[in-house]
């Protein structure tokens, strides 16, 4: 008859393969796991007492440690169901006897019935009756395991250089703790990321793996990392359990697996101390001072960090509305904490990011991004993202050129794969026209988080204004296959168009970045812009008047306004509104040397004044 494959839930344990499957994936168990979970489907709800369990695995060797090698493969069999022990849906835990599988169990072969214990498929039962003196050795090999509690004793194991966090599945039963499980991942992967010998994937590019069922090796090949780690997160109340698993890429094999259970004040000590496990398990060699860093965090505020996780959450969100939200929750953190250097850091991140995309003026996202930043350094001097974020608004609104630079190689120093410093470098590289340098940062970037769009989209921007337009829009068009929706690959293709004179595909492409954004002054005024060299001065002139009654109501940059003038040949106009830009320190006058679109006035002397006020060399 054919080996059975048992069902419960959404796992499904087949016997002929000898392979647990979640959700249609295959989730490897060392042997000794394995074996009892077979043992306790194949028992089908029935009671499985300690005894059977030692007798079945062990045959009652004396010299193996069976209440801890039992109490080690339940664990590990619950990390692999996703099971929370607190209100578990397969496994139940009978106190002081056994356990037994409380899911209902269906068979969809039939099963080879026994006298005694599970059902073995027929190869793997010709191996169970094998000499005493191979049982031996071979209770020998499973004491060792564990010893060492470890996973299997592995040899010849492959050096790990880079690896994946997987987004740890919420498994408290409220999908409002999104927030907190993903905060637990982004922690991870910043503590990970810290090793300068690893190569640690970026958040951005394994969020998009949250929920996703494809096969870890698939995952591992897209990635181009050695190992991944995946695991959950159970919160209850002020309590915190986090279960972890480090596979091979190369064997799709299981090398460690933990379960850690803290309060949420010790949550900070939790992070590290799991990041540190992994750290031993993949054989890093740490400097003095990233172990330091690992070892030694300070303690917060449980409400004062959930505070920070929820802002953190809304700021990933990268949108005006998230960034907005994600200020309120880190000054509430701020006020339960103001020792919260995390918090400090994220509100300048969220600044610096209503700069950027001017949905702020920039006195009013600048200078508190540079408060928030400099507070963050003081309290926590090895944070890179702060360094970045300061180092940000030393760019766009100080012009502090080495300053920036300064603080942009600190970021990347203290966080070797913070691709986001890695990005913004690469930026000031482009602006101080060093495009060697930075395609070579920009590409760093990108292989630390593959999947990100936005910095995938700035390889395309780094193309633009280094003038290599058919690189550009090759790589711009890759962004849009990915997510045809992306305004900022939209806004940097229609710039790219509009060089190569192809106007009407510019436009076309700046009325697709509206779509997304609304009437941003930015699309706005490059619609402007293209519609007065295009000829279409009438258009041009509509923009002009839709840009200023926008500014009735919200901020709108004086060098976009200043463009569209440019475009219609109105020079004083231009420069007008050049000098307002300058007033008002509009970030955008960094890109005025290297942005093409000043062609018809670049010769004019009031071109280089201004240049030369901005710091630019001309």
């Amino acid at each position: 008859m054919a080996p059975a494959v048992f069902q419960f839930g959404d796992c499904e344990l087949d016997l002929g393969r000898y392979e647990l499957r979640r959700q249609g994936r295959a989730t490897k168990l060392e042997k000794i796991p394995m074996e009892l979970l077979v043992l306790l489907v194949s028992r089908r709800g029935e009671l499985v007492t300690r005894e059977e369990i030692d007798a079945h695995l062990w045959g009652g060797q004396v010299f193996v440690d069976t209440k801890q090698g039992i109490n080690t493969a339940i664990r590990k069999i619950r990390l692999a169901l996703r099971d929370n022990p607190d209100a578990p849906r397969f496994l139940q835990t009978v106190v002081g006897k056994g356990y037994r599988i409380i899911a209902t169990i269906t068979v969809t072969a039939p099963v080879i019935e026994t006298t005694s214990g599970p059902a073995i498929p027929e190869k793997r039962r010709r191996r169970w009756w094998i000499p005493a003196t191979v049982v031996t050795f071979a209770a020998l090999l499973a004491g060792l395991w564990v010893v060492n509690r470890h996973g299997a004793v592995l040899t010849n194991r492959q050096q790990i250089r880079s690896i994946a966090v997987l987004p740890l599945e919420n498994l408290s039963g409220n999908p409002a703790e999104e927030y907190f499980a993903d905060g637990m991942t982004e922690a991870l992967i910043t503590d990970l990321a810290k090793i300068r010998d690893l190569r640690v994937i970026s958040r951005t590019s394994v969020m998009s793996y949250k929920s996703a069922q494809k096969p870890l090796p698939e995952i591992a090949r897209t990635l181009k990392v050695d190992a991944v780690v995946e695991g959950a997160v159970v919160r209850s109340g002020n309590h915190v359990r986090i279960t972890a698993q480090l596979i091979s890429a190369a064997t799709d094999q299981h090398l460690w697996a933990e379960e850690y259970d803290r309060d949420l004040p010790d949550i900070i000590s939790l992070q590290n101390e799991v990041a540190s496990a992994i750290v031993r398990e993949i054989r890093v060699t740490l400097t003095p001072e990233q172990q330091r860093v690992l070892a030694s965090r300070p303690a917060v505020s449980p409400v004062a960090y959930e505070a920070y996780l929820k802002g953190r959450y809304s700021w990933n969100q990268r949108t005006e509305e998230g960034m907005r939200k994600g200020i309120e929750f880190f000054q509430q953190a701020i006020e339960l904490d103001p020792t919260n250097a995390l918090a400090y850091s994220g509100l300048a991140d969220c600044y610096t990011g209503l700069g950027y995309l001017s949905y702020l003026a920039p006195k009013d996202a600048f200078p508190p991004a540079r408060a928030a930043a400099t507070r963050a350094i003081e309290l926590d001097s090895t944070l890179a993202e702060p360094h970045a974020s300061l180092g940000y608004t030393k760019l766009y609104y100080e012009w502090d050129w080495a300053g920036a630079e300064r603080e942009f190689r600190s970021a990347i120093a203290l966080n070797p794969n913070y691709a986001t410093g890695h990005d913004w470098y690469s930026v000031y590289l482009t602006a101080m026209g060093r495009h060697e340098e930075a395609l070579a940062e920009i590409r760093r970037a990108q292989e630390l988080d593959p999947l990100s769009l936005a910095i995938n989209t700035d390889i395309g921007f780094e193309a633009y204004y280094s003038g290599r337009y058919d690189d550009a829009v090759r790589q711009l068009h890759s962004v849009l296959t990915v997510n045809s929706g992306f305004p900022l690959a939209h806004l940097w293709l229609g710039r790219t168009y509009q060089q190569m004179s192809m106007y009407s595909q510019a436009i076309a492409e700046y009325d697709k970045a509206q779509i997304v954004l609304g009437d941003w002054p930015v699309t706005l005024a490059a619609i402007g812009n293209a519609s007065g060299f295009s000829g279409e001065r009438a258009k041009a002139t509509q923009t002009l008047k839709k840009l200023q009654e926008l500014s009735r109501q919200e901020y709108v940059t004086a060098y976009g306004v200043a463009l569209v003038y440019a475009s219609l040949g109105e020079k004083d106009q231009a420069f007008d509104w050049l000098e307002k830009g300058v007033q008002e320190r509009t970030h955008w006058l960094v890109w005025l040397k290297l942005d093409p679109r000043w062609e018809k006035i670049r010769f004019d002397p009031r071109f280089g004044s201004i240049l030369h006020r901005v710091g630019l060399p001309h």
